[in-house]
């Protein structure tokens, strides 16, 4: 979930390219993303979120309050990995308090980063 179509692209490009069996699903904006993470059937969620914390409409610290909040009732089934362009740590700070969040990269990713998340998080 980024804003920026070319990380989008290069994203799903390298998670394909760990594992062509990946359903894959872009949101460009916070409300995109909560669209897709509110749906009813919880069978539906993703297995990862890619979060991008500066988006648009709502950026991704909003993403996460939301989906702290007490209408969201499945994060135990959430898992999120954030993305930003700095590791400032005032937003490594500020995100320490949602525990599915389970990492936190600079971006872009790297080839060699997206095949540890897809080994650590999406192979079972």
């Amino acid at each position: 979930m980024d804003d920026s179509e070319a990380i989008n692209v290069m994203n799903s490009y390298f998670f394909r390219k760990c594992s062509s069996d990946l359903e894959i699903v872009v949101a460009r904006n916070g409300k995109e993303a909560l669209a897709i993470l509110e749906h009813p059937d919880h069978s539906l969620l993703p297995d990862l979120v890619i979060l991008d914390l500066k988006m648009p409409v709502l950026d991704g610290l909003e993403v996460l309050e939301h989906l702290d909040s007490a209408e969201f009732n499945f994060q135990g089934s959430l898992k999120i990995i954030l993305l930003s362009t700095s590791m400032n740590p005032e937003d490594t700070r500020r995100i320490e308090k949602y525990p599915f969040v389970i990492s936190y990269f600079v971006k872009p990713l790297s080839m060699a980063q997206v095949n540890l998340i897809v080994s650590n998080h999406l192979k079972e």
